[in-house]
């Protein structure tokens, strides 16, 4: 019934197959009636209709139902465990999830070769068919990344990015560089589809062909914001060769106080993209990438360690400094400490020459 719908939905859409998203959100009211399973069934039931057609659209050039010819289930992670029988037989069970507090057991005896490697990972899918069953492992080389010779400190802002770059030396670690990169391009395509899409709901009276615009306006945006973003974090890789990347843990910055207090704030943080930034990153650098707790990078001075006041919003100024520094630069180098506080007192007798590149 599944790939009925996903059929439907791609007929009334100019034979545009739906997002396995879109069709849950459109079959999951008649599923939950019909089915009494527990509801993270509907997941892999949307994700094989629209494969399946997608497939069918790709090799026949047209769009119709295809024809099932094989029985098959995939249940999703959340929804069966892998169990060891006991006894000596080597034999496993597969705990499946049915229905809250009710299970079903599937006892078999694995023969892969590579079966006691593999299930040390974790089991992400399970395949049922009429004749075998699979299990896919999310497993690893239990390798970490090694941490780089060189440190980047990125204070990752709504138009710019602020990093300190530092290089460790012994016990000491010595600045060599603070830069800031505009990101204001990434603003400005929020902005503009923002305002596109509020063109769209005024004018548009047509309810299909408003929400087929928004969908439309909606790819778009995501798609320039990631490109934008994948070719910044491919060039700062690039640029800082051998460097471990520093970042703030920004987790649950939407839901702080003064979001919910200013509605302007709310809306930048919402699109605000730092943390797929930060993944780019983390993915593309060969290298061990830290994050760092946010508290007191904007206000404590790193220098002295003295009370930060904001007199305008790009400055920071230090009561026990008695100095004017650039916000968000300030920042980056309290990031670098806040990670690598050890040797706190001989970072700042180094940057001592440096803190002309901070001042404000």
């Amino acid at each position: 019934m599944a790939l009925v719908y996903a059929y439907v939905m791609a007929r009334e859409d100019n034979s545009r197959v739906p997002s396995p998203i879109a069709l849950r959100r459109g079959f999951r009211e008649w599923f939950y009636s019909r089915y009494g399973y527990a509801r993270h069934h509907i997941n892999p039931v949307c994700r094989n209709a629209v494969a399946l057609l997608r497939s069918y659209k790709r090799r026949h050039k047209r769009l119709e139902i295809p024809e099932v010819k094989r029985l098959a289930v995939r249940i999703d992670a959340e929804l069966f465990k892998i169990e060891q029988e006991q006894g000596n037989d080597g034999s496993v069970s597969a705990k499946i999830t049915l229905q809250p507090f009710r299970y079903g057991y599937i006892t078999f005896t694995p023969r892969h070769k590579r079966w006691e490697e593999y299930s040390r990972g974790r089991a992400s899918e399970l395949l049922i068919t009429d004749r075998r069953l699979f299990i896919t492992f999310v497993t690893s080389d239990g390798k970490k990344k090694p941490l780089g010779s060189r440190f980047v400190a990125s204070d990752i802002n709504f138009n710019t990015i602020d990093s300190t770059i530092a290089s460790k030396e012994g016990e000491t670690v010595k600045l060599r560089q603070v830069k800031t990169e505009p990101i204001g391009r990434i603003a400005r395509i929020q902005n503009d589809f923002s305002r596109r899409r509020r063109r769209i709901q005024l004018h548009v009276k047509n309810p299909q062909k408003r929400a087929k615009k928004l969908r439309e306006t909606r790819g778009r945006q995501r798609n320039r914001i990631r490109d934008a973003l994948q070719k910044l974090s491919t060039e700062q890789v690039r640029k800082n060769p051998g460097a471990s990347f520093i970042f703030e843990r920004l987790t649950g910055i939407r839901e702080n106080g003064n979001a919910e207090k200013s509605r302007k704030l709310r809306t930048y943080l919402n699109r605000w993209p730092y943390r797929m930034y930060q993944s780019m990153v983390e993915y593309k650098s060969p290298f061990m990438t830290v994050y760092v707790s946010p508290g007191g990078t904007s206000s404590r001075c790193p220098v002295c360690g003295g009370r930060l006041e904001q007199p305008a919003w790009a400055m920071s100024r230090c009561e026990k400094c008695g100095a004017d520094y650039g916000r968000n630069r300030l920042s980056s180098l309290a990031i670098l400490l806040s990670w690598y506080a050890p040797v706190r007192p001989a970072v700042c007798r180094e940057c001592g020459r440096l803190l002309a590149a901070y001042e404000g």
